[in-house]
């Protein structure tokens, strides 16, 4: 090392020295030394560590992980501490192995960065529920006092406060045992290939110029002793993703399916997804950005109801469930059992407990296949109507319902309805509404209608005059279903389903037009619900809510 580093080092390293001067050799216990001098003020880590007999085993995995690796820790301006393993502590051979088969950067980070930290760590004092910051980002805990001895990891420290030219050298009975993290193990994990593939495919690495050192500018181009890189992965948060599993002071508990069911459940999923790649709504996607949405929704759906933040548990509602940590607009809740009866693997990890399925513990209706509905006062996404019939709507809501009625304290959905025509009306009236993220699977369609003296207890029942509807179910411009003289229940709120002589009717949709704008022009996906003329017919329409019921293919 060159004599102006050395005295940049030197210069920062004294910033620290009142830290030692209270440290008194008689404080020690037996079998701990304690140096509260600085016997190696001119040397640095590295070359104090590669000639002490006792670290040779410590310092021939170093090197072997190369002259650069070495460098990058101990001779920097920076100060470190450094808890070295003695010799015959650990498996040399077997680390210096998986360096040779091209495995450096691994064991560089779980060995060697393992046992070292930025800054001055002496032991001194009494240190109790001390945690330190290790360049592997890892938390580790040094406690301890002269009285009954220091620890670092768990791990007896035997020589304490090595003073050198850029930092402290404490010398511990064993190697310390590296804690993988939930976001680490996903891809040690027997098993998981097809999880940690994707996952880690989204990883993304950023120089960050203001945290690195900068060196010599060669050839007009700046470079730099040590380079930062800040990590991003999107899944790693809770909001839109699957929590912050890469942080050690969090706490999670996850459950992760194998391969074979990753991949069987990726193909159930998949086939909600079939995106009209040729349509021309919205405009502004196209065939390569519906590829996207193909891919992106299938891996969501089954990814994020499988991680479960161990803090936020305690705002369940009961001691048997518990609240997943991706949020997407709705409070879910499981109950354990429901996860853990099929778990095969269990490991304690250093932020929390990982799990492995062999089964996935959620239906599609669970987790993507919902129901999807459109209440009718929801008027933007009600197609364009002909003048006439736009003259004859109007509103009612619930809290107009006399409190004498017979339908006082029914449910209507949202507390409204939306009303086509009154009494009056001699012409068949057309409501048309545009349906946003239907997926393409099977579903039930229901109509929930409300009946003319809801909001008037006068009107006789044998007054009411029957109403029989036509509904068309279209989608890309394309009938799927016309169902016509359905009769209404005018005596009731009555959910009445698309159906024929055998039942309410299965209808399966060809295309997926899961986009969430709810945006009208976005989507082709139409329900159309006329009133039928007829004798002594009631010509208007009021309409509570379209309803898409989810069927399995199962059922």
């Amino acid at each position: 090392m060159n004599t102006s580093l050395k005295n940049k080092i030197l210069a920062g390293a004294m910033l620290f020295s009142a830290m030692f001067y209270g440290v008194s050799c008689d404080d020690s216990v037996e079998g701990l030394k304690v140096t509260p001098e600085t016997p190696y003020a001119d040397k640095t880590l590295y070359e104090v560590m590669v000639n002490d007999p006792d670290l040779t085993d410590f310092m021939e995995v170093i090197n072997s992980c190369g002259a650069e690796c070495a460098d990058s820790l101990f001779n920097h301006s920076r100060v470190y501490t450094v808890w070295a393993p003695v010799n015959n502590t650990f498996n040399k051979d077997s680390l210096i192995e998986e360096v040779n088969v091209g495995n450096r950067d691994i064991v560089f980070k779980t060995f060697v960065m393992a046992h070292v930290s930025n800054f001055l760590k002496p032991a001194v004092g009494s240190l109790e529920d001390n945690y330190v910051m290790l360049l592997n980002d890892k938390m580790a805990k040094f406690e301890g006092s002269y009285t009954k001895g220091y620890t670092f990891a768990g791990c007896a420290v035997d020589y304490a406060n090595i003073r050198v030219l850029n930092g402290i050298l404490h010398k511990i009975a064993k190697a310390s045992e590296y804690r993988y993290n939930i976001w680490e193990y996903i891809n040690l994990a027997e098993g998981l290939d097809s999880v940690a593939s994707y996952l880690y495919s989204f990883n993304e690495y950023r120089f960050n110029e203001g945290q690195s050192i900068k060196g010599p500018i060669i050839e007009g181009e700046q470079t730099y002793l040590d380079s930062i890189f800040d990590f991003n992965n999107q899944w790693l948060t809770p909001w839109g993703g699957i929590g912050n599993l890469n942080v050690e002071d969090s706490s999670y508990t996850v459950y992760f399916p194998t391969n074979d069911v990753w991949e069987e459940q990726l193909q159930k999923i998949d086939k909600y997804y079939n995106y009209n790649r040729t349509s021309k709504n919205p405009v502004s996607m196209d065939s390569t950005y519906r590829d996207s949405l193909r891919l992106y929704y299938p891996h969501l759906n089954l990814l994020k109801y499988l991680t479960y933040s161990n803090v936020e548990q305690r705002f369940v509602d009961s001691p048997d469930s518990i609240m997943p940590v991706h949020r997407s607009g709705k409070r879910v809740e499981f109950l354990k059992a429901q996860l853990e009866r099929n778990v095969i693997y269990t490991k304690e990890l250093s932020n929390g407990e990982f799990k492995i399925v062999d089964q996935y513990p959620f239906s599609p209706l669970e987790i993507c296949h919902d129901t999807v509905f459109m209440e009718a006062e929801n008027t933007n996404m009600l197609t364009d109507q002909d003048e006439g019939i736009i003259a004859q709507m109007k509103t009612a809501y619930k809290n107009q319902i006399n409190k004498d009625s017979t339908f006082n304290g029914v449910e209507i959905s949202g507390g409204a309805y939306y009303q086509f025509g009154d009494e009056n009306t001699k012409s068949a009236v057309k409501a048309e509404y545009t349906i946003p993220d239907i997926l393409s699977a099977k579903y039930k369609l229901a109509l929930i209608l409300v009946p003319r003296n809801i909001t008037n207890s006068d009107i006789k029942k044998e007054d009411l005059l029957p109403v029989v509807l036509r509904v068309t179910l279209s989608q890309n411009g394309k009938q799927i279903k016309n169902v016509n003289n359905i009769s209404i229940d005018q005596t009731r709120v009555d959910t009445v389903f698309l159906s024929d002589n055998k039942g309410p009717l299965v209808l399966d949709m060809p295309t997926c037009e899961y986009y969430k704008t709810w945006d009208n022009k976005d989507y082709t996906t139409k329900v159309e619900i006329r009133t039928v003329r007829g004798s002594k017919r009631d010509m208007s329409l009021r309409l509570d809510k379209i309803m898409f019921i989810p069927v399995l293919d199962e059922e």
